[in-house]
């Protein structure tokens, strides 16, 4: 018996001590090499583009949803995709940004609808990576409620440093990876390639989550501080996502009301055909981001001119 427990513990002991050299490993080739790393490039974008500036923030309906170039041409003003994956979660995204939020900045959010149910908003494992591996210094600022998020995927995160294919095989996707932005931080590299079979959300998990439009509110408080301002959007989706879970998006769309946010638009508005969308809910093809975008600036127009505005 003494002898097996001793076993045991030996088994313990050493995946402790695997566990705690892959905590202190460095990104491996593969992670360095995917859009998580795009964060930096982002936040250097954040902090040295120049005035007057329009800032999107949101998951991947923005990142692969928008063409800054039309915004540049057509608003006279500096845009900013600021947008990451939703597994980084919309409050991080909320906290990072606003370090770098400029006097009279314009600040629009286009949440995916499955972040105002649940916890997803406050991250996933890729919330994990980003803090452990691509921006260390903000590892400290993240929430209890984000901690207990994204807690589980320590051990995976961990033992991942130790597979072969990690470090061995170098492969950038085509299509999510760092250099996948352009200059205004949009995901373009999709724009000229053949357009994927479509996948439909499928969808969107737990009860409606008050909290996260609480931190909304929070978050607009925060900007008027800075003497700058708060808009909601929607994201793009396609018809069969829209239509399989139209009651909870018009439930966002309430909820929203109730707190008399700036609303570009409504969901109906942003319900784009299936030959827009490219490869899921709110991820658009080319042509389908030059319509999003061109709605975005018609609603954008419409509320600069009631706070006449000069564009």
């Amino acid at each position: 018996m003494k002898q097996f427990l001793k076993r045991i513990l030996h088994f313990t002991f050493l995946l402790l001590l695997i566990f705690m050299v892959g905590m202190i490993l460095p990104a491996t080739p593969r992670v360095s090499e995917s859009i998580l790393f795009v964060k930096n490039d982002k936040d250097s974008l954040l902090a040295n583009v120049d005035s007057p500036r329009i800032i999107f923030l949101g998951a991947s309906n923005l990142l692969l949803g928008l063409n800054s170039q039309i915004i540049h041409d057509s608003l006279r003003l500096n845009p900013i995709n600021a947008s990451l994956f939703w597994g980084i979660g919309l409050i991080y995204m909320m906290d990072n940004a606003i370090n770098y939020i400029k006097s009279g900045d314009i600040v629009v959010v286009s949440s995916d609808y499955s972040e105002f149910y649940g916890e997803l908003a406050y991250g996933r494992e890729e919330l994990l990576w980003t803090v452990l591996d691509v921006s260390p210094s903000s590892i400290m600022k993240l929430r209890s409620e984000q901690w207990l998020n994204i807690f589980r995927f320590l051990p995976s995160y961990s033992f991942s440093k130790f597979a072969l294919t990690e470090w061995l095989f170098k492969y950038e996707n085509a299509i999510y990876s760092r250099n996948s932005c352009n200059r205004y931080g949009d995901m373009y590299t999709h724009w000229g390639l053949a357009k994927p079979k479509l996948v439909p959300l499928k969808k969107i998990a737990g009860d409606f989550n008050s909290s996260i439009i609480d931190e909304l509110v929070k978050f607009q408080t925060r900007l008027r501080e800075k003497d700058s301002f708060l808009y909601i959007t929607f994201p793009a989706y396609d018809s069969a996502s829209f239509q399989t879970f139209k009651t909870k998006i018009l439930e966002v769309e309430n909820e929203l009301k109730k707190k008399h946010f700036a609303l570009l638009g409504t969901p109906y508005r942003y319900n784009v055909p299936d030959s827009l969308a490219f490869d899921g809910a709110g991820h658009l093809t080319k042509e389908g981001c030059d319509y999003r975008t061109r709605l975005l600036i018609e609603d954008l127009k419409v509320q600069m001119r009631e706070k006449h505005w000069v564009y």
